[in-house]
C-alpha cells in the first residue's frame, strides 16, 4: 500500500490529471467551435430556403398575371396599379437579397444573376424619382452600375 502514498506516484498522477484537464478543455473548445460552425451552416440553409421560397411566390404571381412581366406594353389603370405594387415587391425583395449577399458572399453566385434579370425587367420603374426614395442609396448605386460581379 505504500506505493500509493509515494511522492513520485502522487506527482505523476497530478501531472496526468493536469494534462487530462487541458485535453478536456481543448476538446470542449473544439466542440463549441464545431457547434457554432454547424449552427451557422444550418442557418444559411434555412435562410437560403426562405429567400428561395419568397422568390417562388413572386414568380407565381407573375404567372397568374403575365402583364406584370411584359415589357413595353400598354396597361389599363388597374394593371398599372398592379404592376407598380408588383415592381415594388420585386425591388424590395432584391434589396433584401443584396443585403444578404453582403453578409454571405456565397449567395452572390446564385442571386446576382436573378438581380440582373429582374433589373432588366423592372429598371424603368426604379428609375422614376418617386420610386427611388423607397430604397437605400447604396442599393440604388449598385443597381445603377448594372455590373454584378459574383
Amino acid at each position: 500500500m505504500e506505493i500509493f502514498f509515494n511522492e513520485e506516484y502522487t506527482t505523476m498522477w497530478t501531472a496526468v490529471s493536469s494534462i487530462m484537464g487541458v485535453i478536456a478543455t481543448m476538446m470542449a473548445v473544439f466542440a463549441l467551435l464545431y457547434s457554432m460552425k454547424s449552427y451557422q451552416k444550418t442557418m444559411q440553409v434555412i435562410h437560403y430556403g426562405e429567400i428561395d421560397k419568397m422568390y417562388f411566390e413572386i414568380l407565381k404571381e407573375a404567372l397568374n398575371k403575365p402583364h406584370l412581366v411584359r415589357k413595353n406594353i400598354t396597361r389599363n389603370e388597374e394593371e398599372e396599379i398592379q404592376y407598380s405594387v408588383f415592381a415594388f415587391i420585386v425591388w424590395n425583395f432584391l434589396e433584401a437579397i443584396y443585403d444578404r449577399c453582403l453578409l454571405d458572399s456565397g449567395l452572390k453566385t446564385t442571386w446576382f444573376p436573378i438581380i440582373e434579370a429582374e433589373r432588366a425587367m423592372h429598371l424603368s420603374w426604379i428609375q422614376k424619382p418617386e420610386n427611388r426614395t423607397k430604397f437605400k442609396d447604396e442599393f440604388l448605386n449598385f443597381i445603377d452600375k448594372g455590373k454584378f460581379e459574383k
